[in-house]
């Protein structure tokens, strides 16, 4: 007796966790034996719905079809049949026999209705539709009738194989494209991303065209890997879903073996890095068969032999690949090669990298280091790393670069794994270079800057630094650029630090970016660069127009006090020094609250907002619920205090056209302000957050000693929420502090609040002021 509909997903769900993971080479048995389940349950079906016997069959295609199905993969079926064998009233009748209980059970379902002849047609003229039937197999029914199909549809494929290498070629583009890489994603699609289960299907199918193979036991091993990742996945999560979220990623890893979710992402990555570089070396050799002279064209044309073209240094440039002279005894053949891939975007022959990846790792000579330089100034360097990595070169030739080699970022602002982010920076970098004194440096310090980050390191700038040293003394550089390459990674978070989370006009502030740059203009320029390629490496996210203008400020102020000069006053800083004056003018003359919108400025979805009101507690903590309530998303803050007047400049992500009316504004805080000693009134009626799931979730508050010598400066680093910064304002109305100034910033999904804060005199708060506060602001931030 056929299983209930309804207990399918749950049956497979089960079958995976009793078969377990414990034998990492068990994945292959487990995945045929889920197929045989839904097999079984699926003939089943057919014969309750009574099919016929001959000329009809139901199918598999997909990973059903290939046996390679997981707890929640989609049922992807074809009900064939022979034209005669059921009219159009009894076709649908068996189909709907057979989809409803397939949906009833909770499966996902692609399915189709076709007759052998459409079958090749449809193959014809869809690429992806001609892939999927390659893994056409019988569940139930008459076989011959799927056999005679799939010898159909394999032999059209190899006849039209050399004519869809240009659409092959194009799918793996477009995928490229589309898609971000699984190797270097922080929350990968095992499925869709580049180097997943599809492409590892392309692979396949090429080496059904018989126009090029690959290597069986990379891809097997890679695909066991990844298959093993998303059978885990679908069994904690219940569902059909491939992408593995940062929430899941414990429990998978735990769940396939590993340690951590870190070492689970770096077998990951490797497989993935594995299926890229198959699938690349796939289609060029399948490009190469069917070129003209090619093995698939032989007998249409003249056979000719490839052009050859020798550049300096022992390079060959042939088939399109670069390559190096085997009988070349010149020291920079290999990076020389390295560089030429990384300009011209030609790929390094296999022969070349296999026998770089068995050369010595000596340290360069300083000629070989200028040529490697070179290289990294490459517009097609991403591809070039590629290359070198998959096959362990660049980790032999950069000292540390195996301890970050696919190692996540859990910041949500960071887009890569370190050592793509480090390829990614220096790509950034590479506008810079005219602007900078000494190019290469920026370069050097963009490729090693985050090699700190490394398991159990407490500050990755300042523990990267030491191993950024000591790489570039491998690389060639002499003690004084070591040094200044050390520099520049241990402070590549300062300026951009200083710029957002402190006042711009506290002398210490200015003081703390000169000692970081050592007094030394050049090495200032050099970490302007670095700070913007960084940010703009790691995501969308870390870098706007408003920052930008936050950075270059202070980047201008230490440039003249470097120089000498006395520093100029800019037309375009927010907040806007007459704004605010404006606003102080006419708090003073009404005593009441006053709104202005500066003229909007910015390319992106910001608006700026000054609101003043008199003085006193509970000034910043009112201002602040009202732009909750108002539903206006704060991304950064600036609060100043003068002559008794509270004027809070406020940036929002909201275009003009969406802003509230002033008056509406004002009349909102003044109403807020009236009742501010109301407790009742403090309510903000906003559903709870959800409970931290992760240890990012979970708040830090730091104080920063030395950063102000006038006020305590506390920094609030939180997961962001509509309350959060009335929460953290309603903490200082407690605890009847003052702030000096506040600058609020969002990054990606995290607030980060630097408030200088005075008590009622305004004097530093003593420390065991400073202890209840930092702990009520833990509290305020957790809720």
């Amino acid at each position: 007796m056929r299983m209930p509909s309804e207990a399918l997903p749950s049956r497979r769900i089960t079958q995976v966790l009793h078969e377990g993971f414990a034998d990492p080479t068990a994945g292959p048995r487990r995945r045929l034996e889920q197929a045989a389940l839904v097999d079984g349950w699926l003939a089943e079906l057919w014969a309750e719905a009574g099919g016929p016997a001959s000329g009809a069959a139901l199918a598999a295609i997909g990973s059903l079809g290939r046996r390679d199905l997981g707890p929640g993969s989609d049922l992807d079926l074809v009900l064939l049949l022979e034209p005669g064998v059921l009219d159009d009233a009894g076709a649908e009748r068996l189909a709907s026999a057979l989809w409803y209980p397939i949906w009833d059970s909770g499966s996902s379902l692609d399915h189709a209705v076709r007759s052998p002849d459409e079958c090749g047609q449809i193959a014809q003229e869809d690429l992806r539709a001609a892939i999927s039937l390659l893994d056409l197999r019988v569940i139930a029914g008459d076989p011959q009738i799927v056999e005679e199909t799939s010898r159909r549809v394999r032999a059209q494929w190899r006849r039209g194989a050399r004519r869809r290498v240009g659409e092959l070629v194009e799918l793996a583009t477009d995928r490229a494209h589309r898609y971000g890489s699984l190797a270097h994603s922080t929350e990968p699609n095992l499925k869709s991303d580049r180097g997943g289960l599809r492409d590892v299907t392309v692979i396949r199918a090429i080496a059904e065209s018989w126009l090029a193979d690959h290597d069986h036991e990379v891809v097997d091993a890679a695909a066991r890997t990844l298959g093993d990742a998303r059978d885990a996945l679908q069994a904690v999560t219940g569902t059909s879903g491939t992408r593995l979220g940062r929430g899941d990623q414990d429990a998978v890893a735990a769940l396939t073996g590993h340690a951590t979710a870190d070492d689970h992402h770096a077998v990951l990555a490797d497989a993935a890095r594995a299926v890229t570089w198959e699938l690349h070396r796939t289609v060029r050799a399948a490009e190469a068969a069917s070129s003209r002279g090619g093995a698939a064209s032989r007998g249409a044309g003249t056979d000719r032999r490839p052009a050859l073209t020798r550049l300096p240094h022992g390079v060959l440039v042939h088939s399109d690949e670069v390559s190096t002279d085997p009988g070349s005894r010149d020291l920079l053949r290999d990076m020389a090669a390295v560089r030429h891939a990384a300009v011209s975007g030609l790929p390094l022959a296999d022969a070349t990298l296999a026998r770089m990846a068995q050369a010595d790792a000596a340290p360069l000579l300083p000629a070989q280091r200028d040529v490697l330089v070179d290289a990294l100034a490459g517009e097609h360097l991403a591809e070039a790393y590629e290359a070198l990595d998959v096959k362990g070169i660049f980790a032999r030739w950069i000292p540390g670069w195996a301890a970050v080699r696919n190692r996540p970022q859990r910041a949500a602002v960071h887009r890569f794994t370190v050592d793509r982010h480090l390829i990614e920076t220096v790509i950034e970098a590479q506008r810079f270079l005219p602007r900078v004194g000494r190019p290469d440096l920026l370069l050097v310090a963009a490729l090693l800057h985050d090699l700190g980050k490394v398991p159990g390191q407490r500050n990755h700038a300042t523990e990267g630094a030491p191993l950024a040293e000591a790489a570039a003394r491998h690389l060639g550089f002499d003690a004084a650029d070591r040094r200044t390459i050390a520099l520049l990674v241990r402070e590549h978070l300062t300026l951009i630090g200083l710029a957002t989370g402190r006042d711009l006009a506290d002398p210490a502030t200015l003081r703390d970016l000169l000692v970081a740059v050592d007094h030394d203009a050049g090495t200032l320029e050099l970490l302007r660069a670095l700070t913007e390629a960084d940010a703009i490496a790691a995501g969308p996210a870390a870098w706007s127009t408003w920052r930008a203008d936050l950075v270059d400020h202070l980047t201008d102020i230490a440039r003249d006090a470097l120089s000498g000069t006395a520093p100029a006053p800019r037309a375009v800083l927010a907040p806007q020094r007459s704004v605010q004056e404006a606003v102080m003018a006419a708090v003073q003359r009404s005593g009441s609250a006053q709104v202005l919108y500066p003229a909007h400025t910015e390319d992106e979805p910001i608006s700026q907002i000054c609101v003043g009101a008199p003085d006193g507690a509970g000034v910043f903590a009112a201002m602040a619920r009202v732009l909750v309530r108002l539903r206006l998303d704060v991304h950064s803050a600036v609060v100043t205090t003068q002559d008794g007047t509270a004027v809070n400049t406020w940036w929002v992500a909201a275009p003009p056209s969406d802003l509230p009316h002033p008056s509406v504004l004002r009349s909102a805080v003044d109403r807020e302000l009236a009742s501010r000693d109301r407790a009742d009134a403090r309510v903000l009626e906003l559903p709870p957050s959800p409970p931290p799931r992760t240890t990012e979730d979970a708040p830090v508050v730091t104080l920063l000693p030395g950063a102000s010598g006038e006020a305590t400066v506390v920094q609030v680093n939180a997961r962001n929420r509509p309350s959060l910064l009335a929460d953290v304002a309603q903490v200082i109305t407690v605890h009847r502090l003052q702030v000096r100034s506040a600058h609020v910033m969002t990054l990606g999904q995290r607030a980060v609040d630097v408030l200088y804060l005075t008590d009622q005199h305004g004097r530093s708060l003593d420390p065991p002021t400073v202890g209840r506060v930092v702990t009520a602001l833990m509290d305020a931030a957790a809720t």
